[in-house]
């Protein structure tokens, strides 16, 4: 009796305990249920709201830069890189293998898989973390959009909610297609597209089963799982069927081995690295590894093509087939090959300029629209010229004295611009040369002294379009400043006493080109200020005024011959020149002509802005000028064998400066050369000029053989070169037929009849213990500006006719053979 009551007593207690801790689970599921609906409704009070309908807007999107013929030159990006695609591109088995291993039940949710949330809540209980993720394809793309990559439940809480309001507006296939183009993985791709670049050098629609289940596999860990990984280059290691991927280098060794001197040398002359890699990887800037397979990414390979079979994505034959595909990893580039980061700057720079300036961006969203927003830029360089210009600067030959300076730099530069005149389109640019690196100082767009190449747009433009002509006299004979100083000098310290403006310009005048800058208005202020206009009519945008720098500045006759203050770029003289080559109409360089945006949709049209500086006949009259210096003088260097040249040579005072800027009917281009810590070179402008003649040939070769056109209103006219007057009968051996704009032809006949020119021009008289000795390069009419030059009645004191004194760069090693 008293057992079965006991027994009874037993059951109610164990009754009681079970309904007690029911209860209790009941009453705390509850609390848990109200707490956590607390933190959901606090959570999702404060998220801001979404607008799926623009999500395609908010994808960072690479930028491409194109050549004229659309041939890629870079991509452009920030921190990753990525081209948006559309879904239809993208192979189903890479869909399936994303949809596999990441959300094999996508198709069935609507943005959040309860299944997986318990399985993951479960897991993070037991091992007391959040390890194990419960994201669909939905949430992802909403975390990858809208929120950071943090571990907590309130960014997933969030996630689940953008997931949910995404599945409202988006279609499965837009959510897919938009996963695939945000999702990192890894090495810098962010994106379907980018990885199959990155990895495997195809389009992502060229992607078969094993490397779509590769890049598939990526997403659980992207550093762990990336296709490849990096290895040292053994020292005789083969190099054959090797990929290369170099790195900043961010420790900067002391110096670099024997044996890593000789890995480079022999990378370049087996094509795997260009010159510009070369030059980095002997400075240290950068380190070279081998690209290997990553033998983990192979494993998570056979997990998504295990699991792809089990959902019947693809079958035994195409799993047995995916499993046992050789994965070849082949590095892709993210720039032309062979080409100098210069042009590509340069374009950058532009389009930003034109995002602001025609768009109204600020400076923040014209930079991330560049490097954000996926546009297609066209750019202006002819890929052929652009490598015929890079292959010769390569080329030591070339430079002769070449040298290292004591960082390593190469010696002498050079720069050199090739340009349409017709409409300012930059054909090719280089702004240094054997230097390799993006963002590197651009000598191209940075002034240094013009020289001579100055004298036909300072001083003879505005004299024809004064009403001055190529029949012109002035008298070449010596010529002094307000304190009695003989200035300037000629190069070869003679004098060819009167005559003609083409005479003056052919043998490259000093004094005769001083003596013309002064009839160019009444007084010597009216003058300076008539050369000053001109030239920045024609662009020059760094001369220096009296305003600016009351001591030293650019306003006095110093600047005819080319003593600046700052100098000139080679990129404003080869424009100032193209405005001569086109009939007198200025076009402001461009270097691309449109910008799209990845739709198609034209953002940008960049068409050259023009303005007409003189007439057809005031220009085509200066360039049968210029033809004479190239036929028959300083610039005889630059001839070309098949097309006619016109243009001017400049060098500077001791040689730091050498310059050629001329043209054919079809290209204007500027070749500079100088050491960038002033040095003498060891020639002057015939080297510049032999330099231009090399690289226009190269660039011509093909081009039907055609004389410049001439516009109407140009006559022919016999000419006696002594007094610029008609030809008369006693002109004898001093005749010339000379062009002219018509109604500016001399009206009347040379009166001089018992004149006997010279048969050598006049030599300057040694004075103040100055000896007469000729220019070393007499007989190749080399011009050279004395360093003296600026002793000017302007209080110039010589600031600008050149580089000054500057020592040259010490511990200078030479050039080793073939670099």
């Amino acid at each position: 009796m008293s057992t079965d009551n006991s027994n009874k007593k037993v059951k109610k207690k164990r009754k009681f305990g079970a309904k007690s801790i029911f209860s209790t689970f009941i009453v705390l599921f509850l609390l848990l249920s109200v707490s956590a609906a607390g933190i959901v409704f606090a959570v999702l009070k404060n998220t801001s709201p979404i607008d799926p309908s623009n999500i395609q807007n908010m994808l960072d999107d690479s930028s491409f830069i194109y050549d004229k013929d659309g041939n890629l030159i870079e991509k452009v990006h920030s921190e990753s890189f990525r081209s948006v695609v559309s879904i239809d591109t993208i192979p189903k088995d890479l869909q399936n293998a994303f949809i596999a291993i990441e959300d094999e039940r996508f198709y069935k949710h609507h943005g959040v898989d309860p299944k997986r949330i318990i399985g993951a809540v479960v897991y993070d209980l037991k091992t007391m973390s959040k390890a194990q993720g419960a994201s669909t394809i939905t949430q992802q793309l909403a975390k990858n959009i809208y929120l950071t990559h943090e571990k907590t439940y309130t960014r997933k809480i969030k996630d689940m909610y953008y997931a949910l309001e995404l599945e409202r507006y988006l279609t499965k296939d837009q959510i897919l297609e938009m996963y695939l183009n945000t999702i990192y993985l890894g090495r810098g791709a962010t994106g379907a597209q980018a990885a199959a670049q990155t990895y495997f050098s195809k389009d992502v629609s060229e992607l078969n089963v094993a490397e779509c289940a590769i890049i598939a596999g990526i997403t659980k860990n992207p550093s762990r799982y990336s296709p490849f990984t990096t290895e040292k280059i053994a020292a005789g290691e083969s190099l054959d069927n090797i990929q290369l991927i170099f790195y900043p280098n961010s420790t900067k060794a002391e110096a670099i081995t024997a044996d890593e001197a000789a890995l480079f040398s022999q990378m370049l002359s087996k094509g795997l690295i260009d010159k510009f890699q070369y030059d980095q990887l002997r400075k240290g800037d950068i380190v070279v590894r081998k690209a290997v397979l990553n033998p983990a990414s192979v494993e998570r390979q056979l997990t998504v093509l295990g699991k792809m079979l089990e959902l019947g994505f693809i079958s035994q034959e195409q799993y047995d087939e995916a499993k046992s595909h050789p994965i070849e990893i082949k590095i892709g580039s993210k720039s032309a090959s062979g080409i100098s980061s210069y042009f590509g700057d340069l374009v950058k720079k532009q389009v930003l300029q034109e995002l602001i300036t025609e768009k109204g961006f600020s400076e923040d969203e014209a930079r991330d629209t560049l490097y954000k927003g996926g546009l297609r830029i066209y750019s202006t360089m002819d890929m052929n010229m652009q490598k015929i210009v890079e292959k010769e600067f390569e080329n030591a030959a070339n430079f002769p004295g070449s040298f290292k300076d004591s960082s390593g730099t190469v010696q002498p530069q050079a720069s050199m611009v090739i340009m349409d005149p017709k409409n300012g389109e930059v054909r090719a640019l280089v702004g240094g040369r054997m230097i390799g690196g993006t963002k590197i100082f651009n000598r191209a767009v940075n002034p240094r002294q013009p020289g001579s190449a100055i004298k036909p747009l300072a001083a003879y433009l505005p004299a024809l379009d004064k009403g001055m002509n190529a029949a012109t006299i002035v008298d070449d004979s010596p010529h002094y400043d307000s304190n009695g100083n003989l200035w300037p000098r000629n190069y070869d310290r003679k004098y060819g006493g009167p005559s003609t403006m083409r005479a003056l310009l052919t043998r490259s005048s000093n004094v005769g080109t001083v003596k013309l800058a002064e009839m160019l208005s009444t007084s010597n202020d009216k003058s300076i200020k008539t050369m000053i206009s001109y030239l920045e009519r024609l662009g020059i945008s760094t001369i220096v005024k009296s305003s600016e720098n009351p001591s030293v500045n650019d306003e006095n006759y110093s600047l005819s011959i080319g003593g600046m203050s700052k100098g000139v770029t080679n990129l404003e003289l080869t424009a100032a020149y193209a405005a001569i080559a086109n009939k007198g109409v200025y076009n402001e360089p461009i270097f691309f002509t449109r910008a799209e945006t990845a739709q198609g949709d034209v953002l940008l049209d960049n068409k050259p802005k023009t303005k007409k500086i003189v007439s057809a006949q005031v220009a085509f009259i200066l360039q049968d000028l210029m033809k004479s210096v190239v036929e028959d003088g300083t610039g005889s260097r630059a001839k070309l064998s098949n097309m006619p040249v016109a243009g001017k040579t400049g060098t500077t005072s001791n040689n730091y400066d050498a310059w050629f800027v001329g043209y054919t009917p079809y290209y204007v281009g500027a070749t500079w050369i100088g050491s960038d810590l002033p040095r003498e070179l060891s020639t002057g402008s015939k080297m510049s000029a032999m330099l231009w003649s090399k690289i226009m040939s190269q660039v011509h070769s093909g081009l039907p053989s055609k004389q410049f056109d001439q516009p109407d209103g140009i006559v022919k006219v016999s000419i006696c070169t002594v007094s610029g007057k008609l030809a008369a009968s006693s002109c004898s051996g001093h005749v010339k037929s000379e062009v002219f704009a018509s109604g500016t032809e001399p009206k009347s006949y040379c009166s001089l009849s018992h004149y006997t020119a010279p048969a050598e021009p006049v030599e300057e008289q040694p004075s103040d213990g100055i000896t007469a000795e000729p220019s070393p390069d007499e007989a190749e009419w080399e011009d050279q500006v004395e360093e003296w030059l600026g002793n000017d009645n302007n209080n110039n004191n010589g600031n600008g006719h050149g580089n000054g004194n500057s020592k040259p760069p010490q511990n200078n090693s030479p050039v080793p053979e073939g670099y």
